[in-house]
């Protein structure tokens, strides 16, 4: 009797073993080693022109007994310190949907869409301070949950994504996060891919996606907007997207709304961009020119003067904006908008594990910082980069 009941506590216990461990699967480790020689215009100074980084990915995925698979990534960043840059954990059911935990890879909901315009490297505001207006804020929080569902075929399918803490770090099992205050808004987002086929000549990629994040405190009234120093409402943005590929060619086109419930008299209003560029794509070569215009709208004309009256500058010159100086035109006149237009331009050989690139971006306008009024200040960003993957 006491043989029979040892065997069945025994077996009890690797039963209980079994549910709370998971089965191992596959393991990979990748990584990348990357060397750049970065040149700012005659504004700015550079320092040293070389840099390197270094990460290094580990991965590990298995399937689900009832079908549909399980992925896992972390990425470090090979520093001195050596500190996590991101991990993540997907639940695919079938194929069709996937369930998915992601601290900091911003590879899903908005931020995988904030700007789909083909490039050759690199997007055509990278490396500047300023950068166009996009989506993405909920998603690229470490720490949001994200759902999706794709139909086959034409890629028809819709994605929500959840931040129940904005702006927050990278949380450990069984902690909380202890941040301010002022990052505790809580944020959701959707995108809807109405057309996203791919095939080895032909692509067409269409949708929209929006994002709400809530705030803890605001405005009830927006007629208090000068006297209330907190938000005026919950901030909210939408944006739409199309992408078509014909061969080599690839083109991309998208516009961005953002209304971020800013208060005060020197806050912004509204945001609206328009990102448009093209792409060469070879086997091994490939070629990219973007443009941007990034347009802000702010609570108040006069919020910082026409210090730029009378300057002689012809506003019409130098990127075809109109150039502003504090609040106000430099004509002295409106003053609740500026603008700032990008333009760069990417490319790109490829030789197996290794990897040259370059890009040039350029900012003009009310880019990079208030005193860039006027014509002849556009901020640039040139590198070149090498880059090895195991």
């Amino acid at each position: 009797m006491n043989k029979l009941k040892n065997i069945g506590i025994t077996a009890l216990a690797g039963t209980l073993v079994s549910l709370s461990a998971a089965e191992a699967g596959g393991v990979s480790v990748t990584g990348s080693w990357e060397l750049s020689y970065t040149n700012l215009n005659h504004g700015k100074v550079t320092g040293n022109k070389l840099g390197v980084n270094k990460n290094i990915t580990f991965g590990a995925s298995g399937d689900i007994s009832d079908g549909g698979a399980v992925t896992w990534g972390t990425t470090v960043a090979a520093s001195d310190s050596l500190g996590l840059s991101s991990a993540s954990l997907a639940i695919n059911m079938g194929g069709i949907a996937t369930l998915a935990y992601d601290s900091g890879t911003g590879g899903y909901g908005a931020n995988a869409v904030d700007n789909i315009v083909p490039t050759a490297w690199e997007e055509i505001d990278y490396g500047l301070s300023t950068g166009i207006s996009d989506l993405g804020a909920v998603s690229a929080t470490k720490g949001s949950v994200h759902f999706s569902v794709k139909a086959p075929g034409v890629g028809t399918g819709f994605s929500v994504s959840y931040a129940p803490r904005m702006g927050t770090g990278h949380i450990s099992d069984g902690a909380t996060d202890s941040g301010a205050a002022s990052s505790g808004h809580r944020g959701v987002d959707a995108t809807i891919d109405f057309v996203n086929y791919s095939s080895s000549h032909f692509g067409l990629r269409w949708g929209i996606a929006g994002q709400q994040i809530f705030a803890e405190q605001h405005c009830q009234d927006a007629s208090n907007a000068h006297t209330c120093s907190i938000h005026k409402g919950n901030p909210y943005g939408g944006s739409t997207f199309a992408k078509l590929a014909l061969g080599p060619l690839h083109l991309g086109l998208q516009g961005t709304f953002q209304d971020p419930m800013q208060s005060a008299d020197s806050g912004i209003k509204n945001k609206r961009s328009i990102v448009a560029g093209a792409a060469l794509v070879f086997q091994n070569l490939s070629f990219s020119y973007g443009e941007g215009w990034d347009r802000y709208r702010w609570n108040d004309a006069s919020r910082g003067g026409d210090t730029g009256h009378g300057l002689g500058i012809n506003l019409n010159e130098g990127n075809g904006n109109k150039f502003k100086s504090g609040g106000l035109d430099i004509d002295g006149s409106g003053g609740e908008y500026t603008e700032t237009k990008f333009h760069g331009f990417s490319a790109a050989i490829n030789m197996g594990p290794v990897a040259i690139k370059g890009t040039k971006n350029r900012v003009g306008g009310w880019g990079e910082n208030g005193a860039n009024t006027g014509f002849g200040l556009q901020k640039t960003h040139s590198e070149i980069n090498l880059s090895i993957a195991f």
